[in-house]
């Protein structure tokens, strides 16, 4: 500990880049705490839905939905999303979100939260992490 500002004054490029580092980490972990939103793999969404009777709620637009869905999935589009949440009565159930690529679910699973949705997951990759998977798609 008595060598410390030595080693910083010595090593100041590596320093920097450490605090750099472990501020971008730390700034996403609480970025996602702060949002409400999880993110949730293929395979944990699966069994969030066949478990804990999980839904799966597509926030693409209708016309996306129409061409390829999740079966048993939900559109509700998030052009619609804060006039239609009284449609979903309860919120303790668990909320799998779901659009393209996982970008537009964040802004949704923020929504969720400050609505007090309390088990709001986000589908990494969205409908692409899901066909990637090889996992069935209804249209």
């Amino acid at each position: 500990m008595e060598n410390l500002g030595e080693f910083i004054v010595n090593h100041w490029v590596l320093v920097t880049l450490f605090v750099v580092l472990s501020s971008i980490l730390m700034s996403d972990s609480i970025n996602k705490k702060i949002s409400g939103m999880t993110p949730i793999t293929t395979a944990q969404a699966v069994q969030l839905v066949n478990q804990q009777k999980g839904l799966f709620l597509d926030i693409r637009e209708t016309t996306e939905f129409k061409k390829e869905h999740i079966a048993d999935s939900t559109s509700m589009p998030l052009s619609t999303l804060t006039d239609n949440l009284g449609s979903l009565k309860d919120k303790t159930q668990p909320i799998i979100l779901v659009c393209a690529s996982g970008q537009r679910a964040r802004s949704a699973a923020k929504q969720l939260s400050k609505n007090e949705f309390t088990q709001v997951y986000v589908l990494t990759g969205g409908l692409n992490s899901w066909r990637d998977a090889k996992l069935p798609l209804f249209s």
